[in-house]
């Protein structure tokens, strides 16, 4: 008989099938995951882009609204949760990652270092080395969460190998980088 699923196994399994519907539709997960969220149809207040169609740099986009900045960093955190999961980088390698992107960027999407210019969540420099939907708005992206907690996931798997190996680079720098 198979084993009963917990609470955190609904999340993460919600959250993939959250990430899945997104990515087949074309949709901001962070738009997808505030109608969720706040009880609306899921293809209200939406960034439309259509990731499968070769050379698409456009994004066809309705105007999503303004969310609380701890809401937007709660959402970060359980994507970046489920993301992680998918590497195997759970307990203390997800702990490891936590605590390095709450010092590097407190989650914030569009957390921007004044005096580097690093960009985002994994704070990527130049932001131009994320996916075009991880760029800034001014820049022609969406700042869009998935996006950004992804490509920091391979930077740090292929630099460092783990979470918590960046995390000890962290520590060790000052001023501190990784």
């Amino acid at each position: 008989m198979p084993k009963p699923v917990d609470g955190v196994g609904l999340t993460i399994t919600g959250m993939g099938s959250v990430l899945i519907y997104a990515g087949i539709k074309g949709y901001s997960v962070l738009a997808v995951l505030q109608n969720l969220v706040s009880g609306k149809p899921i293809t209200t207040n939406v960034t439309v882009t259509n990731p499968l169609q070769a050379g698409n740099q456009q994004s066809v986009s309705t105007t999503v609204s303004n969310i609380a900045e701890t809401a937007v960093t709660g959402s970060a955190q359980a994507i970046g949760k489920s993301l992680a999961a998918n590497e195997g980088w759970t307990g203390a390698e997800w702990n490891a990652l936590q605590t390095l992107w709450q010092h590097e960027s407190n989650w914030n999407p569009r957390a921007k270092n004044s005096s580097s210019g690093a960009y985002g969540i994994p704070q990527a420099l130049p932001y131009s080395k994320m996916p075009k939907a991880a760029w800034p708005e001014s820049a022609g992206g969406s700042s869009d969460i998935a996006s950004q907690v992804q490509w920091g996931l391979d930077y740090i798997k292929s630099r460092y190998g783990s979470p918590s190996m960046a995390w000890a680079f962290w520590q060790r720098q000052s001023p501190h980088w990784y």
